[in-house]
């Protein structure tokens, strides 16, 4: 009984399972819901989109459902050919575990640690086709549980014209080793599509998305990003029959600094808050 609640536990803190491989990354990630798959400057999903963003350095601090926090550190460089390096974690210590029924006294504490280290690689083909892959190594310490991980995503977006680009994603193409044996992560792709609307000097994103360990399910996420002068404003809205999230979040940029900001509702679980900062090189 006390595995069965500690594994329903873990889920609820990374919403993915214990894998917690697609968990965001930097503010942009979380304001827009991990959405913006055909063509945005978020790498969450499709990986293609390294290619519209500028050499530099990214750091993250990310408080997380249930008190759960951790940071990231990213660095991109390259012009015609990008690369990306990332090290990415998340922590907590001294969680109470309790059976179904909640009581005063937990029956024990346990801690969660999660560690991912990954490089990327993106480049552009005739100027309208994008094209991205991640990989990653993954460490997962959970309660008594240890794992260790190999991941990779691969990315592909077009523009149509210049109005609409269409994207599609296929990631955790990987396998983890517990207890002396493999278990493949869960498979999840994606399609996506954006709209270009200048008069409004906006972005309208709409992906859907499968997972293998929802495998009765679809999620359906949208998301804007509104540029002002100095200011980008995003939303973001994500649906399944299991949960739904709205997010918002903004960005602010004076010459090479760039802070970001992005925060998630979930009525159950709290306000996870990442907060960005970059300089571009």
């Amino acid at each position: 009984m006390v595995r069965y609640f500690f594994i329903f536990f873990i889920n609820i803190i990374f919403c993915l399972g214990i894998e917690s491989i697609s968990l965001p990354h930097n503010a942009l990630e979380i304001a827009s819901s991990n959405s913006g798959l055909a063509n945005s400057k978020n790498i969450g999903f499709n990986f293609s989109n390294i290619n519209n963003l500028k050499k530099g350095f990214n750091i993250s601090s990310i408080s997380w459902y249930q008190d759960v926090k951790g940071g990231n550190v990213e660095y991109k460089w390259g012009q015609k050919n990008h690369h990306y390096l990332s090290l990415y974690n998340l922590s907590a210590d001294d969680i109470d575990l309790r059976y179904l029924t909640p009581s005063e006294e937990p029956i024990d504490v346990f801690d969660i640690h999660h560690i991912s280290l990954a490089y990327g690689f993106g480049t552009t083909i005739s100027n309208n086709w994008r094209i991205g892959t991640k990989t990653s190594i993954i460490y997962n310490q959970l309660y008594t549980d240890e794992s260790v991980g190999y991941n990779l995503d691969l990315g592909i977006s077009y523009d149509y014209n210049h109005l609409v680009s269409l994207g599609l994603a296929i990631n955790q193409l990987g396998s983890e080793k517990i207890e002396g044996s493999f278990v493949s992560y869960p498979l999840q792709t994606g399609l996506g599509v954006t709209f270009n609307i200048d008069w409004l000097y906006s972005q309208i994103h709409s992906d859907v998305i499968y997972h293998d360990s929802f495998p009765n399910e679809f999620t359906w996420k949208l998301s804007s990003s509104t540029q002002l002068p100095y200011l980008n404003i995003i939303t973001g809205y994500n649906y399944s029959e299991s949960k739904s999230e709205f997010s918002c979040g903004l960005s602010f940029q004076y010459r090479n600094f760039q802070f970001n900001y992005g925060i998630a509702f979930h009525q159950a679980l709290g306000t996870p808050v990442i907060i960005s900062l970059k300089y571009h090189i």
